[in-house]
């Protein structure tokens, strides 16, 4: 999903009609606790190597993104921002909530 935290999470929020929503790592985690979602992971979505171009790129990812990560720091105080213009997002529900959804599906409005 287009990452509103990433460098150039803009150019993916906005280069294809579909994307309505853009999330950070902390705005996606927040929604999907509030569906009651337990483990939530987010990663950046960093050029993955399997080859010399790919090489390249991910050397040159991992450098053009260190004066980016730098300034994160000294404004918020943490690490581990994401800066890829994509966000990866893994959830995990509890076992036994599938029931307690199902049954919030059935409630007449």
């Amino acid at each position: 999903m287009p990452n509103a935290e990433g460098i150039f999470g803009s150019r993916i929020r906005y280069g294809d009609l579909t994307h309505e929503q853009a999330f950070t790592a902390s705005s996606i985690r927040q929604m999907f606790g509030a569906l009651r979602f337990g483990k939530t992971e987010c990663f950046e979505d960093k050029p993955v190597v399997h080859g010399m171009k790919s090489l390249v790129r991910r050397i040159l990812w991992e450098l053009g993104s260190a004066p980016a990560r730098l300034l994160s720091l000294a404004e918020t105080g943490g690490s581990g921002v994401i800066l890829s213009q994509n966000l990866l997002f893994v959830a995990l529900r509890p076992e036994g909530t599938e029931a307690i959804l199902e049954d919030s599906s059935n409630v007449k409005r």
